[in-house]
């Protein structure tokens, strides 16, 4: 009964224009990829409808605001502007894994680039997940493992992405790879560009000439604050992996209020424990 009532609440949301042209634009870009799947490689099985998975991706990202899941995986809804919308929804089987994968890409004449380093990425991370899966697995069977014992862990690759906000002027979203089997394997590429030329928006952009010391200030009260009142806490600055400062390098998000994230790898800057932690920067401080 939720699903109905969400199925009848969002058939009252008007379609964008151009939603037939897009919509019939990716079945095609469906039945492609459909061509493609009778090209079995030796050691991997197709097992997911890749037309089916595309186009409903698609259309649920024009469509839902929220994003109305029967029985799919959570899709980002950018309402009835698109900037982002999933262009292969790929489920198969490989000799040691399950890969699942979910590619993005950015909607926009001036996205050709970002596109294709979003495939170079997605592509560079199934080759890596195969060559770690493989050594693991080599490992195992040296130290007494079998091969049933191996297939048994069925592990799972996962890459897929993050709509964290957009606006008319630019989106902002996360790429994830990851292996079920070692934490470690997490690799994040985040994405925050504007929609006029694709161009990368900086903490500098957001937070002005004197980014580094905002940032670093806000972050350093938000640590103290919670190092006050925590029994695990971040390391400190006295200590080896204590932070200190953020750079150009430093991984952000856009959140829904326009404020920069600025996310740590997992033991960065604290215990494993802490996660990948995250800090809020108010642009208006």
């Amino acid at each position: 009964m939720k699903y109905l009532h969400e199925l009848s609440r969002l058939r009252e949301i008007p379609a964008p224009a151009g939603l037939k042209e897009r919509t019939l634009q990716a079945i095609e870009q469906g039945k492609e990829v459909m061509d493609m799947k009778q090209l079995r490689r030796k050691t991997r099985r197709r097992i997911a409808a890749v037309v089916t998975a595309a186009c409903a991706c698609f259309v649920v990202a024009v469509n839902a605001s929220p994003a109305l899941a029967l029985g799919l995986a959570d899709i980002p809804a950018l309402g009835a502007l698109v900037r982002v919308i999933c262009v292969r929804a790929d489920l198969y089987r490989t000799d040691d894994s399950t890969v699942s994968v979910e590619v993005p890409q950015i909607d926009g004449s001036a996205a050709e680039r970002v596109n294709t380093l979003i495939e170079q990425q997605v592509k560079a991370y199934e080759d890596q997940a195969a060559a770690d899966i493989a050594a693991y697995k080599e490992a195992f069977l040296a130290t007494g493992g079998t091969e049933a014992e191996f297939d048994a862990k069925n592990i799972q690759v996962k890459v897929d992405y993050e709509v964290k906000s957009e606006t008319a002027d630019y989106v902002s979203f996360v790429l994830s790879g990851s292996q079920d089997w070692n934490a470690s394997t997490v690799q994040r590429y985040y994405y925050n560009l504007r929609l006029s030329d694709g161009s990368a928006i900086t903490l500098q952009d957001l937070l002005g000439d004197d980014w580094a010391a905002k940032a670093n200030g806000q972050i350093v009260t938000q640590i103290e604050a919670y190092n006050r009142t925590h029994d695990l806490r971040y390391f400190t600055p006295e200590t080896e992996n204590g932070f200190r400062t953020v750079d150009a390098d430093t991984h952000f998000y856009i959140n829904a209020q326009g404020n920069p994230v600025v996310v740590f790898d997992k033991y960065e800057i604290g215990p494993g424990a802490l996660g990948e932690p995250e800090f809020t920067l108010d642009i208006a401080k």
